[in-house]
């Protein structure tokens, strides 16, 4: 969970970044270089999310001895619905965006923070920060080595 955490928290922090217009060639420009970062870490999130054993994994947090991290059955099946619903979502949210920059970039402004604050609706806390489950690394190193193609990713996960 720390890993998808971690590619959450990346994809706030480079869609903070995003131009407010895509009127010049310069904008739109930085738009498609800043939508093609998050579809790397919307990648290695896939990547993550649908690992065979992630599943097995969520569900060891049921019986977490950390305070305030064990989940009851349905919300571990609610929390991987919703990654699962956020990399469909995130999906096309990258693809709408990039129709936007080509084809209705008056659309921009309307568009172009959801995803940051629909991320902080679904997986964040109180405070602003990501809830405690997505503080428990999951995934062992040698399963990061074979899943996560992205080597910038997978060395930020092995520090």
């Amino acid at each position: 969970m720390k890993h998808i955490g971690w590619c959450l928290e990346r994809i706030q922090i480079v869609m903070a970044h995003i131009p407010r217009a895509v009127i010049s060639e310069e904008d739109k420009e930085k738009a498609n270089k800043i939508l093609n970062e998050v579809q790397e870490y919307a990648n290695t999130l896939a990547q993550l999310i649908l690992y065979p054993k992630f599943k097995n994994y969520l569900s060891k947090l049921e019986n977490s001895s950390i305070e305030g991290l064990r989940l009851q059955a349905h919300e571990i099946e609610e929390l991987f619905k919703d990654l699962e619903h956020m990399l469909y979502v995130l999906d096309l949210y990258i693809k709408n965006l990039r129709e936007i920059i080509e084809n209705h970039p008056e659309q921009w402004n309307k568009k172009a923070d959801q995803l940051v604050l629909m991320i902080d609706q679904k997986f964040g806390g109180e405070m602003g920060e990501l809830r405690k489950e997505f503080q428990v690394a999951l995934h062992k190193e040698e399963e990061l080595k074979q899943l996560v193609t992205s080597e910038e990713h997978l060395a930020e996960f092995l520090k």
